[in-house]
């Protein structure tokens, strides 16, 4: 289920980085998807909660949770007009926690998912960067690109298809 999101939402952050590199517009194309991917995930995060089976497993439901509300928050900023410096503000938070859980999973032995917690937390940065600090655009808009592209799309193809696990 993990990978699953992983998919939807790397889809949906390709969808936010391109869209603004190739239009002057505000990437509200992208609402549908991020719509999508925010529900997704946060139906799959919340069955994942009452099948558990490994207590490490809350803190990737947690974190699943915190992608969905991103995607959700996206959308409703793009619906509704809303200024996105809370955007960026509330992404480097999440930034904050998942170099944290990076940090912890490394630390136990799981480095595989905390370098890809590390990995993942750069989107953040990014948004944080670009939204909350209003700098970087172009450039946070790239990495976002590519970080929904490689690091989410291609680790949760990969996933599905066992090449590599977390």
């Amino acid at each position: 289920m993990f990978e699953i999101c992983l998919i939807f939402s790397g889809v949906a952050l390709f969808l936010n980085g391109f869209l603004p590199l190739i239009k002057k517009d505000d990437n509200g194309e992208t609402i549908v998807m991020n719509v999508i991917s925010g529900i997704v995930i946060a139906l799959i995060s919340i069955y994942g909660i009452f099948v558990i089976i490994e207590p490490t497993n809350y803190l990737k439901i947690m974190a699943l949770m915190l992608l969905a509300f991103l995607h959700l928050y996206i959308s409703a900023s793009h619906i509704f007009n809303l200024h996105t410096e809370s955007l960026g503000w509330f992404s480097a938070l999440i930034f904050l926690i998942y170099i944290g859980l990076g940090i912890y999973f490394i630390s136990n032995q799981v480095n595989m998912l905390g370098w890809a917690f590390i990995i993942w937390s750069i989107v953040f940065l990014c948004y944080f960067i670009s939204r909350g600090l209003n700098a970087c655009k172009t450039i946070s808009n790239f990495i976002i690109m590519l970080e929904g592209l490689i690091p989410f799309t291609l680790l949760g193809i990969m996933i599905l298809l066992g090449i590599t696990a977390l």
